[in-house]
């Protein structure tokens, strides 16, 4: 599978791999378990990679970290049947106001 997708065709082919595993009773709560391990996986690599732990320290990569805490994001909008072709443009361009307000304190 190495096409381009969008966020909904993402949130697709997630779940077809997801589906091939015999676990396929999981549940939000599984996976919100899951994205939790990933992120304290992404959080070992970062420091790692940033020099704040020893190097023998590190469990796994970025790249592989983002990748893995992302299939659990795109396996609970499945779950929640979130349009993230929608939704996240949207959410991108409410940030995106609430900067240029100075929401961020970034008049500091």
């Amino acid at each position: 599978m190495k096409t381009k997708l969008n966020l909904n065709q993402a949130i697709k082919e997630t779940r077809a791999v997801a589906d091939g595993f015999p676990h396929k009773g999981w549940t939000i709560h599984t996976r919100l378990v899951e994205l939790m391990e990933e992120v304290g996986e992404l959080a070992n690599a970062i420091q790692t990679d940033e020099g704040f732990k020893s190097k023998k320290r590190k469990k796994s990569d970025v790249t592989n970290s983002v990748c893995d805490s992302l299939y659990e994001l795109l396996l609970i909008a499945d779950h929640y049947h979130i349009d993230l072709d929608k939704e996240y443009p949207a959410v991108l361009e409410e940030i995106e106001t609430r900067r240029k307000n100075g929401d961020f304190g970034d008049e500091v």
